[in-house]
């Protein structure tokens, strides 16, 4: 989810749960509703201790790892400022885990136990970064502002206030619901992603035996047809069988694009056998982000490397 948008809800959630809190805390909510976003600036030091866990949406969005650094910033807090402690830990382990939550509906996985447990885990309802609810908070934002510099009412801001927080409410709830819903119905070889707008979502299907590969993804709709966005069935000899596994395991190495899931299409030419891997998740409109191998069949061995984005077909 975008940094703008966990900053609106963190927001929401505060001035509709905790109205009688003081507008310090506030602030501080809003705070540790984007905390774990802030780890972009750690990254670097990955290069020093070589942990994939200082990369971002990484080891900071744990609520294990929440408790910890709202205790100890609570504390610097209370000392500076001689809040109560307490309070400002209930809020900071509260919004630094509403934060964690929100992300782990989307489609990138989060170790949100860690380091209690590696195991990541996301729940496919909403994508990552939607530009859906980006858009509504940059709407719900302007609003505010209207009403402030040309409308001042103190009714006309609450009113605002609540109605979007409804609104994200049920948003997110008919997101999930619909997601439940989906989900009882696939095969054991098919899988549900959100699309952009609520009332779409994809189906992507994989099928694989010993050297043969099927996939096929489909736009669904509550309200219209289905559209197929790509489809294909692969049969690979003995050594592309043995080049596609070879690619697999070297975009495993990446612990960020090891998340992610994949949709292999072949390309063969001139004594070329190329591996272009698209990433599900991130796709809009049939265009996605993607990895391509290239192997000379001869020598087997890896010719080029090419990171891209473009539309989904051979």
């Amino acid at each position: 989810m975008d940094f703008f948008t966990h900053l609106v809800f963190g927001a929401l959630m505060y001035l509709f749960f905790l109205k009688e809190v003081t507008f310090d805390y506030l602030i501080l909510a809003i705070f540790f509703s984007i905390l774990p976003d802030l780890d972009i600036f750690i990254f670097p030091l990955k290069r020093v201790f070589k942990s994939n866990y200082l990369e971002h949406r990484s080891g900071s969005h744990s609520y294990f790892i929440g408790i910890i650094l709202a205790g100890i910033i609570g504390a610097i807090y209370s000392i500076l400022t001689q809040k109560p402690f307490i309070i400002v830990w209930i809020i900071g382990i509260i919004f630094y885990g509403i934060h964690v939550s929100l992300d782990l509906l989307t489609t990138t996985k989060i170790p949100f136990l860690y380091p209690v447990s590696k195991r990541e885990y996301c729940y496919y309802a909403e994508k990552a970064g939607s530009s859906f609810t980006l858009l509504t908070s940059w709407v719900f934002i302007t609003t505010l502002l209207i009403i402030y510099f040309y409308f001042p009412d103190i009714f006309l801001l609450l009113l605002a206030i609540n109605n979007y927080t409804y609104f994200v409410l049920l948003y997110y709830l008919y997101r999930i619901i619909t997601k439940i819903w989906i989900d009882s119905h696939l095969k054991d070889n098919q899988k549900y992603f959100p699309g952009v707008l609520p009332f779409y979502y994809y189906i992507f299907e994989k099928d694989s035996s010993q050297n043969t590969l099927s996939v096929l993804i489909e736009k669904k709709s509550h309200f219209s047809r289905s559209k197929l966005i790509y489809k294909n069935h692969s049969i690979l000899n003995s050594v592309e069988m043995e080049l596609f596994k070879k690619g697999s395991d070297l975009l495993m190495e990446n612990y960020y694009y090891a998340k992610w899931t994949l949709l292999p299409v072949f390309l063969k030419k001139d004594g070329v056998f190329s591996i272009r891997f698209f990433f599900v998740e991130p796709m809009v409109r049939a265009r996605a982000m993607y990895i391509q191998y290239d192997f000379n069949l001869s020598s087997k061995q890896e010719i080029g490397y090419h990171q891209k984005f473009g539309r989904i077909q051979p």
